[in-house]
């Protein structure tokens, strides 16, 4: 009887205890580390001046005000930039101005394992895997009180929190898996992240979806605030994670700056009809269809009627070489349909001339399907370009709403042609209509509207 028991029920029960008693040693060496009155943001690509990074520097400024017996420490993988030059380009880039004082940058060497080019197959499971393996190098250089995931990697709460006893926080900009992309594979639907639309892949696919939607649902158990920038990452964080303890803390956009700007569409509208796009130069943000749309906007239109020259400025961040072969790509496409010409490319430009480009600009096109929120959305409206997005994500659910009162939604190219003629077509004067209720509209994602949000999310780790 006495040897069953070990055999069948103590023995098995060995390998368990042996890792339990492990982690509780690591955590051990960790509690000793521990910097007192610190929190800090695990942000790998701190400097890459886009939407996430806007997120980080201003919940940094908040924090800073907030509490300043805390000392912030930034988790970047910028290993050839400084703590000084990552802070000159949050200023230039976004104009949050930060000085050194209680804020340190922990630099990461091993940055280039969350590269998602390394993991051609089975991308998520690798690259949230390699995410782990990032945050143990993190965890190992500081070890705070507090930390907070910003950018999106998953196993860094899980790591900080099961080896580190740190309190764990995460903003979510976007969930790693959705709803939206198992129905994709579900229905054999193309998409750029879903090329291969065979049966037999795609019930493969989806099996391995299913998996990994239950892994990361379990990862979510290692966060104690969770903190989204929309209701449509909200809806899906809430259905994945099966949590309910969701804050909604839209993103900040300096809308009172873009308020301010007058908008000189209608006075250029005699000589030049200007469309702007802004946007990283990534393909979820589908550039292909904007050039597209133009080709047959520029076909249709009655050149007699609008005879003002016409163009496209596509304008964001290109951040490697992999988004400046997607430029090129995309210019050789333009050059093939007849538009080089009519296609502007302003890439990493400073916050002024971004300003110059959207008060010059009547329409404001932007494509991505499921934009997560949009953050280049409000600042079309708050500038005054009119704006037509695509009918789904947060355009479609948080920022363009009422549709047709603040701005245009758009699925497919003909419809973005029709919305684009629809407002060429308005009086002046009901697009500056338009342009006033979109700018009241906006008030809800202002920088003192996500210091609120912010705050009181923040403070249940403090």
């Amino acid at each position: 009887m006495w040897d069953s028991l070990v055999h069948y029920l103590f023995l098995p029960l060995l390998p368990v205890a042996f890792i339990a008693f492990i982690i509780h040693q690591i955590r051990h060496i960790f509690a000793n580390r521990r910097v007192p009155k610190s929190v800090a943001f695990f942000h790998p690509y701190c400097n890459a001046g886009g939407g996430g990074e806007r997120v980080l520097w201003a919940a940094v400024r908040s924090v800073r005000a907030e509490h300043p017996d805390l000392t912030c420490y930034i988790y970047s993988g910028d290993t050839n930039a400084t703590k000084e030059s990552i802070l000159w380009k949050a200023h230039t880039f976004f104009g949050i101005e930060l000085d050194g004082k209680k804020l340190e940058v922990v630099f990461l060497k091993s940055r280039r394992v969350v590269e998602p080019q390394l993991y051609p197959v089975l991308t998520l499971l690798l690259q949230t895997l390699a995410g782990g393996v990032l945050a143990f190098e993190a965890l190992w250089k500081l070890t705070p009180e507090i930390m907070v995931d910003s950018m999106g990697y998953p196993m860094s709460t899980f790591v900080f929190k099961l080896f580190g006893a740190t309190k764990t926080g995460a903003y979510i900009h976007y969930p790693t898996i959705s709803t939206d992309m198992i129905d994709v594979v579900a229905r054999r639907q193309a998409a750029f992240n879903n090329a291969n639309t065979n049966t037999v892949f795609s019930n493969l696919k989806l099996v391995y979806y299913y998996l990994f939607a239950a892994f990361y649902r379990f990862l979510g158990l290692f966060v104690d605030v969770i903190m989204v920038n929309g209701t449509w990452t909200k809806g899906h964080i809430t259905s994945i994670w099966h949590r309910q303890d969701v804050e909604l803390v839209f993103p900040p956009v300096n809308t009172d700056k873009l308020r301010a700007l007058e908008n000189n569409a209608e006075e250029l509208f005699n000589d030049e009809i200007n469309i702007v796009s802004v946007g990283q130069i990534r393909p979820e943000k589908n550039h292909r269809l904007q050039i597209a749309a133009l080709k047959q906007f520029l076909d249709g239109l009655d050149r007699e009627r609008y005879p003002q020259k016409i163009r496209l400025s596509i304008t964001g961040g290109c951040r490697n070489q992999d988004d400046q072969d997607r430029v090129d790509a995309l210019k050789k496409y333009a050059e093939e349909l007849g538009l080089t010409k009519s296609v502007d490319w302003q890439l990493n430009v400073k916050s002024d001339e971004l300003e110059r480009l959207l008060q010059n600009s009547l329409i404001n096109l932007h494509t991505m399907r499921n934009e997560h929120f949009g953050i280049a959305v409000v600042e079309g409206l708050a500038s005054g370009s009119i704006m037509v997005a695509h009918n789904s994500g947060g355009p479609a659910m948080d920022i363009v709403v009422p549709e047709g009162e603040v701005g245009f939604l758009a699925d497919t190219c003909e419809e973005y042609v029709a919305r684009m003629n629809e407002i060429l077509a308005l009086d002046g004067e009901v697009r500056d209509n338009i342009r006033r209720k979109a700018r009241v509209h906006v008030n809800k994602f202002s920088e003192a509207q996500f210091d609120h949000s912010w705050s009181a999310a923040f403070a249940k780790l403090v």
